[in-house]
């Protein structure tokens, strides 16, 4: 009996081990199968060329970021029966989807015949412009919704409450790389990146925003700024900083983008921001003049991308309430006016 009591014992911790062994397993599978990133702030044109291998297909995913098993992929493709029925072309792909998704998409052989891409801190205009140039779809059409029909579009998109009466959607048009079908037309590209937006600008950002005392709206406006000042990595928080402090102490923000908004087209016609300022367009009588007026502006002057918007909710606990661009993208912040003087001699003087 005493045997029987030892075999017994030895198959269950034989079973407790394969249990174990399997569940970490399929831990481990489930995780490489998990998308590279929570939050992916740009959307990848990912081109399988003609003849490309299952094995060719999983190196590029892994080495562009987008997955992170070329293994997992090969046995994920072979279960399916897939290999060597992947269809060329070029698909719009992105790190927060899982692998299951990229290969689904893969797999129904439908690749991006056109896109279009826009950069952060484009303004709807400028958006609007690019529509022409690159698409079928006017761009006039595209701004006739974007200013005009924020109520109608509220209705499906909740966020979008927040905006004051008169105020067009600018900066809720997350900057990204969309597909455009012979079909699409203005309202179907608004609505995609209004998904987007929505997509992008988390539940903890939001939160972290309002333990500030600042709506999404207010969020949005104070990330267009930094999105319009700021030009390195390390300094995305800083400058989201430096504007907190100043709403805090009621300074006015005297951000020259915000200037440049106001003006509207520059540079005859060419431009959307007017690349030297003078002391007259200083003194542009406009709400979104943060010289003139202090406080936030009634929205956004631009639409900034996810580390914009990402500084912004969590700025910089700093004490610096000035800063002037250096010239080489970076900018020297000071706590002083007499400091931001000397950095202004220093900087503004520069070739």
């Amino acid at each position: 009996m005493r045997a029987i009591g030892l075999l017994l014992q030895a198959f269950v911790v034989v079973l407790l081990s394969i249990g174990a062994v399997a569940f970490l397993g399929f831990t481990i599978v489930s995780r490489f199968a998990e998308s590279p990133a929570p939050v992916a702030a740009q959307t990848v044109l990912f081109t399988i060329p003609p003849g490309a291998t299952t094995s060719d297909i999983g190196r590029a995913l892994q080495r562009d970021g987008l997955i992170r098993s070329d293994l997992l992929f090969r046995l994920l493709v072979d279960r399916r029966g897939l290999d060597g029925r992947l269809r060329q072309g070029v698909y719009l792909l992105r790190q927060d989807m899982s692998l299951d998704e990229i290969l689904t998409l893969i797999e129904a052989g439908q690749p991006a015949e056109q896109t279009v891409t826009f950069p952060e801190g484009f303004r709807i205009e400028e958006m609007a412009d690019r529509l022409d140039e690159q698409t079928h779809i006017p761009g006039q059409e595209f701004l006739e919704i974007a200013r005009n029909q924020v109520a109608e579009l509220a209705n499906e998109f909740p966020f979008l409450r927040g905006i004051p009466p008169g105020v067009s959607l600018e900066g809720y048009l997350f900057p990204d790389t969309y597909q455009i079908n012979d079909g699409t037309t203005a309202g179907d590209l608004v609505r995609t990146m209004l998904r987007r937006f929505d997509d992008i600008v988390t539940v903890d950002m939001r939160s972290s925003a309002a333990a500030r005392g600042w709506d999404l709206h207010a969020l949005i406006t104070v990330a267009s700024v930094v999105e319009r000042e700021a030009r390195i990595d390390e300094e995305y928080a800083l400058v989201a900083g430096v504007f907190a402090n100043r709403l805090t102490m009621g300074i006015p923000l005297q951000a020259d983008p915000t200037v440049q908004y106001a003006l509207g087209r520059a540079d005859g016609g060419r431009g959307w921001w007017k690349p030297d300022l003078t002391t007259a367009d200083f003194s542009v009588d406009s709400l979104y003049n943060t010289y003139r007026y202090s406080g936030l502006m009634p929205g956004p002057i631009a639409n900034p991308g996810l580390k914009s918007i990402a500084a912004s909710a969590n700025p910089a606990e700093t004490p610096f309430i000035f800063f002037v661009a250096k010239g080489d993208g970076s900018h020297a912040f000071s706590v002083t006016l007499e400091e931001h003087e000397r950095n202004i001699a220093q900087y503004r003087a520069l070739p």
